[in-house]
């Protein structure tokens, strides 16, 4: 069996190749090494057939291993994975490398990209890669007795396989005597008819095997040269009809694909029963209407193909379990499902957590407290966070912001899940239509607020300029919120501009104070336990300052003692909030001290 080194630093791109590709284990085996020393000791004692390496690695880069291929193991084929931009690698990775992909990659992608890259060294009695005519013309010459038999490029199973179950993919065989054509078959074509069909087929898999002539019926009569140009002839005239044809097929899977990572998978039916209706061989087509259906039927009758067409395929035994977890359930044939938007599984209606990948879908506030997070499938969910992250790099999809924070809820990820709400709630707070996410996110956030769990993640990465949303806030009344822990700054953050308000963020004490030159907010909130100055003494400064002495400042803190309340008010601080605190308590000391100031400032003026 042919082996594959995939070299790559991320144990997480191997977990996940490894499981997207084992539906491949029977044409290829896949060595893992995580570093340019360990392939190149991979290389030295093991026979690589195909090579799939990262750029950017530990103890030597990328270009250094396909350097060194291209000096000792010029015949290996190499397909490059990187994060980095793929204009600026083309001109340096130049005769290189077969193939270069994006990270995140696609499985199927990657998983085609292999399969061209191991037919670079044909198999035993495999005539490689060539147009029919070419092979026969060849044959011609020798005076060869054989059957050639003829498959398309994309199909890696044994053609005898493909003959008994009648694969789509098998396109015919030739029967040549002495070069000379004497019967072909293609489908329901027999004879000079099926001749001209395959002869005209280019980018096929031809393979020779014996043949006794003995007992064959001579079925084509005609010259081999006289089959060859009207094969030419009837090329010509299908050529076109082919070009248009097969791209508006492989586009209506593809948008069926896109509209169900997007969790739009009424939409999705569309254009996936549009494309299984003409490609009825098609697993994946099959695999994912079943996944896009709402009907527990059709369900199975969909991935019954799927499963008829590919029983071995990863992909299409694990949504069959899931299909199986539904019926356990006690789900009726006539009650249509939703789904879970972390691994497709089918639900019953009103389910607050899915059964498969062990996710909590948080669609109400009592569902996070039962959140398990040693139950989850983590597999599962980082795969759909990988989907989310490919979707929301294209648009602002605040469906698929909630699920993507929802996702690092269930993996215990308290910071990245609060990146996506933040970058969610300005946008579900200007349309009524999203008040039920807004009270969703509301009560995560204060779930969140009152975990004794936290932990620090540390700072939230920086988000492309395009993708954030621009709020006018020129009427917004502002707080400074100076806090050093990274997720109870963001806890606060939401919950202010939630209430409405306009939030400037201080990680310290010296931060603070330049905020402060920069900006003058109408509160502060800060926390007494601070790097650098602490709380109390940058209180004491706001204070003895003309221009900031009569800013309200509410202190922050995880201490509870008598002692502290006292210094607080001895410090002149409106108000005094223990960690932690509920975030509508927040909300309501906020809007209580900014309406008492506005009133005594309307009263003087």
């Amino acid at each position: 069996m042919k082996k594959v080194l995939l070299v790559d630093d991320d144990e997480v791109v191997h977990e996940l190749i490894n499981t997207t590709l084992s539906k491949y284990s029977g044409i290829f085996e896949l060595v893992h090494a995580y570093d340019v020393k360990g392939a190149v000791a991979v290389l030295e004692r093991e026979e690589i057939s195909l090579i799939i390496t990262d750029l950017v690695m530990p103890g030597g880069d990328g270009f250094q291993l396909l350097a060194q291929i291209h000096d000792k193991h010029g015949d290996i084929p190499c397909i490059v994975m990187t994060s980095y931009e793929l204009p600026e690698l083309q001109e340096r990775l130049e005769g290189k490398a077969l193939q270069i992909f994006k990270k995140p990659v696609m499985a199927q992608e990657l998983a085609e990209a292999i399969l061209r890259g191991l037919k670079t060294q044909p198999k035993k009695g495999g005539l490689g890669e060539f147009s029919v005519v070419g092979i026969v013309q060849l044959m011609e010459t020798e005076g060869t007795t054989c059957r050639l038999d003829v498959h398309k490029s994309s199909d890696h199973r044994d053609i005898n396989q493909c003959i008994e179950r009648n694969c789509k993919e098998y396109r015919g065989c030739l029967y040549l005597v002495q070069g000379t054509i004497h019967d072909a078959v293609c489908g329901k074509l027999v004879g000079e008819e099926a001749a001209l069909k395959l002869l005209s087929m280019e980018g096929v898999q031809v393979s020779s095997s014996l043949l006794d002539s003995k007992n064959l019926v001579r079925r084509v009569h005609k010259s081999n040269q006289n089959l060859l140009i009207n094969a030419m002839i009837q090329k010509d005239h299908q050529c076109g009809e082919e070009e248009d044809q097969e791209p508006q097929q492989q586009k209506l899977l593809d948008e069926g694909i896109r509209l169900c990572e997007r969790l739009e998978f009424a939409q999705a039916q569309k254009s996936l029963m549009a494309f299984v209706k003409d490609n009825r061989q098609n697993a994946q087509g099959w695999l994912w209407l079943s996944r896009a259906v709402t009907e527990p039927k059709k369900i199975k009758a969909a991935l019954a193909e799927a499963y008829r067409l590919e029983p071995e395929d990863a992909d299409v035994l694990e949504d069959v379990e899931k299909a199986r977890l539904l019926g356990s359930a006690g789900a009726t044939a006539d009650l249509k499902v939703s789904r879970c938007p972390f691994c497709y599984a089918p639900l019953e209606p009103q389910a607050t957590g899915c059964a498969f990948c062990k996710a909590s879908l948080l669609t109400e506030s009592s569902s996070l407290a039962k959140l398990d997070i040693c139950a989850v499938e983590q597999r599962l969910i980082r795969q759909a966070v990988m989907r989310f992250e490919r979707v929301l790099a294209a648009e602002v999809n605040p469906k698929i912001l909630f699920y993507a924070g929802a996702a690092y809820l269930n993996l215990n990820d308290f910071d990245k899940a609060l990146t996506y709400f933040d970058l969610l709630m300005p946008i579900i707070q200007v349309d009524s239509r999203h008040q039920k996410v807004a009270n969703q996110v509301s009560q995560i956030v204060e779930h969140i607020a009152a975990s004794q769990k936290m932990e620090e993640r540390g700072q939230r990465p920086e988000v492309k300029k395009e993708k954030q949303i621009i709020d006018n806030q020129a009427n917004k009344r502002t707080i400074l919120v100076v806090e050093d822990s990274p997720t109870t700054r963001k806890v606060v953050k939401m919950t202010l501009q939630s209430g409405g308000f306009r939030v400037i963020e201080a990680v310290d004490g010296v931060e603070a104070l330049s905020k402060l030159n920069d900006d003058r907010p109408d509160m502060v909130l800060l926390d007494i336990m601070l790097p650098k100055i602490d709380g109390y003494k940058i209180l004491s400064i706001l204070k003895k300052n003309g221009e900031t002495k009569d800013i309200p400042v509410v202190m922050l803190t995880s201490k509870n003692g008598i002692i502290d309340k006292v210094k607080g008010h001895l410090s002149a601080a409106s108000a005094y909030l223990t960690k932690p605190f509920k975030p509508a308590e927040l909300i309501s000391v906020v809007s209580s001290i900014l309406d008492k100031n506005a009133s005594s400032e309307s009263a003087q003026g």
